[in-house]
């Protein structure tokens, strides 16, 4: 019960957060992620790509 009420109560407080987070604030936070998405996946597909040349050996 008091693991959910801590959980709750930091993901309200991230709510906040975001809410007085300026436009331009939130358009900078929005390309990060969107580019740590993209080298997660980046990375994913390198690691695919060896995999595959190591079966292929």
């Amino acid at each position: 019960m008091k693991k959910d009420y801590q959980m709750t109560t930091v993901c309200k407080y991230v709510e906040l957060l975001d809410e007085e987070m300026s436009p331009k604030s939130k358009q900078i936070k929005y390309a990060a992620e969107q580019y740590l998405a993209k080298m997660r996946q980046s990375r994913k597909a390198n690691s695919n790509a060896n995999l595959l040349e190591l079966l292929l050996a």
